[in-house]
């Protein structure tokens, strides 16, 4: 499923590419999952016809996102209010702008191999390059390496792509953008129909603060790749984070952080995927913040930790986890989800090999083994070494554990 970093890709590329742009045509296809303002209509057809009539002509003048959902907002010459095109990706949806790349890779489907390769391809072209003493017989190495480089930065930058298929497989609507003579094509795609678009009007949502208090998105928590404090966008933008106000919504601070993690009887992965409280975080964005926190994702931490109440102050785990999700979050939208950019150390590249009978066992790059787990119903991914279940509490007090997860004779305060 697309998270926030995919969401804040998809909204640059929209502020990149349709700023300005009229809807000159739209093509909805009758999808009552796609479109829930179709669902136990009377006659959905009339109801497609009234929602394409209240899209077309009009000019998106901004593009917005909190968490996995995202929205465009538009205008027209006749109306001084705008209306907005509310939309999620649900599990498999994307959208394409024709003849316009797009950096997004998807893991699952073999994308974590051809990336690791890449990266490879990369190192070795650095490390070649840095051995200006080599002998001749090395020099055959570099120009290989450099050759493999060239041709992959030649094929993707300047070979002209074919003719690109359009619509694209699994359309569900298309939109024909025009600004001048300009012509850009629009398209939702979504394999497995579990996207939802939604076209919202009228007083209560005239700004992206009002939009907030509106069904669906008044269901969300904060979320945590936007500062709390307002941030006024900017008119001319080039890449990183389109949209970085939190509308009204920010984050909590640490100790508010504090009081809701330890308020909660459940294991943390499950609570970071919980969109009420912390809107945009999915599957690999949940075992990337508990794997720089160092945390078991099954973990409880409400019946391992006291309450600040009672010791004194934030308990360094759970102000570790607060970092990490921040960093998480906020680091993987200033890239716009472009895992080619993420930090070495990061898990994510080595998380989506658990289904590959062939493959040997996950390593991370520092050479850590790689295993997987359920929780609540999902798969999570975890480092054992590093994530090691608290073995045993006292409440505030921990026991150290051994490699094995065995209670050490030492015990200390964490």
């Amino acid at each position: 499923m697309p998270e926030v970093s995919e969401v804040s890709h998809v909204c640059a590329l929209l502020r990149r590419n349709v700023l300005g742009c009229q809807l000159s045509k739209v093509n909805l296809k009758n999808d009552p999952l796609l479109f829930p303002v179709l669902k136990g209509s009377k006659d959905p057809d009339e109801e497609l016809f009234r929602l394409r009539s209240k899209l077309e002509n009009k000019v998106i003048k901004s593009v917005g996102r909190h968490g996995k959902y995202f929205w465009l907002r538009l205008r027209d010459n006749e109306s001084s209010e705008s209306t907005v095109l509310l939309m999620h990706f649900g599990m498999t949806g994307m959208i394409k702008l024709r003849n316009v790349k797009s950096h997004l890779i998807f893991m699952e489907n073999g994308g974590d191999s051809v990336i690791l390769k890449e990266l490879k391809e990369e190192k070795i072209k650095k490390e070649v390059g840095n051995q200006d003493d080599k002998p001749p017989s090395g020099d055959g190495v570099k120009r290989e390496a450099q050759s493999t480089v060239d041709s992959q930065v030649k094929e993707e930058e300047i070979t002209p792509e074919k003719e690109e298929e359009w619509p694209p497989r699994f359309s569900k609507f298309e939109l024909e953008l025009t600004r001048g003579t300009d012509k850009i094509d629009f398209s939702f795609t979504d394999p497995r129909r579990l996207g939802r678009v939604r076209l919202l009007e009228g007083p209560e949502i005239q700004t992206d603060k009002q939009l907030m208090d509106q069904d669906p998105l008044v269901q969300l928590g904060p979320d945590y790749s936007k500062s709390p404090t307002p941030v006024e966008t900017k008119d001319q933008f080039t890449s990183g984070d389109p949209d970085p106000s939190p509308h009204g919504r920010p984050r909590l601070d640490l100790e508010q952080f504090s009081k809701l993690v330890l308020s909660k009887r459940t294991p943390i992965k499950s609570l970071l995927l919980d969109q009420r409280f912390f809107a945009g975080v999915g599957n690999w964005m949940g075992d990337e913040i508990l794997y720089h926190a160092k945390i078991y994702p099954n973990e409880v931490l409400g019946a391992k930790i006291e309450p600040e109440s009672s010791t004194g102050g934030v308990h360094p785990k759970i102000a570790d986890l607060y970092n990490a999700l921040i960093y998480v979050c906020e680091y993987s939208v200033l890239v716009e989800g472009d895992v080619r950019r993420f930090p070495a150390n990061w898990l994510m590249m080595y998380r989506w090999g658990k289904r590959r009978k062939s493959a040997p066992k996950l390593k991370t790059a520092e050479g850590y083994q790689v295993d997987h787990i359920t929780v609540g119903g999902r798969t999570a991914c975890y480092v054992p070494d590093i994530q090691r279940p608290i073995a045993a509490h006292a409440r505030a007090e921990f026991s150290n554990t051994s490699p094995e997860g065995t209670p050490s004779k030492k015990r200390k305060r964490v």
